[in-house]
């Protein structure tokens, strides 16, 4: 399985790192730190993912811009796209699954929580 976060807060990716680590789930986990690099990744690699797990706060691009952009990305049809927030906004939950995220995961403040969470969106 193959899963990319990205995320633009280095000690978020560590701890989303260490939670699916002890999920004891067989995935590899290739971190992006902002939506740019990740949109730039499709540009001449259309290796797919089966999960992109996107956070909504980041500087350029946002989480939804990058959900505006990724629905052009055909090759990204075959993944699950999931938003990775702190924000528990209706409206910003609401706009991310209308632009094609299938699920949407508030950042927990339990490590626990976290891993629970990962378990149950990968299997």
């Amino acid at each position: 399985m193959l899963i990319y976060l990205v995320d633009d807060d280095q000690e978020d990716q560590e701890i989303f790192d260490m939670a699916l680590l002890e999920t004891g789930i067989q995935a590899s986990l290739k971190c992006f730190n902002n939506a740019t690099s990740f949109i730039e990744k499709f540009k001449g690699d259309c290796t797919v993912p089966d999960y992109v797990f996107l956070d909504l706060n980041m500087p350029k691009i946002n989480g939804l811009e990058c959900l505006k952009i990724l629905s052009n990305e055909s090759c990204l049809n075959r993944s699950r796209i999931i938003v990775y927030s702190t924000s528990s906004n209706e409206k910003d939950i609401n706009e991310s699954k209308a632009l094609g995220a299938h699920d949407y995961l508030i950042k927990p403040v339990s490590f626990q929580v976290l891993v629970n969470s990962i378990k149950s969106l990968l299997v």
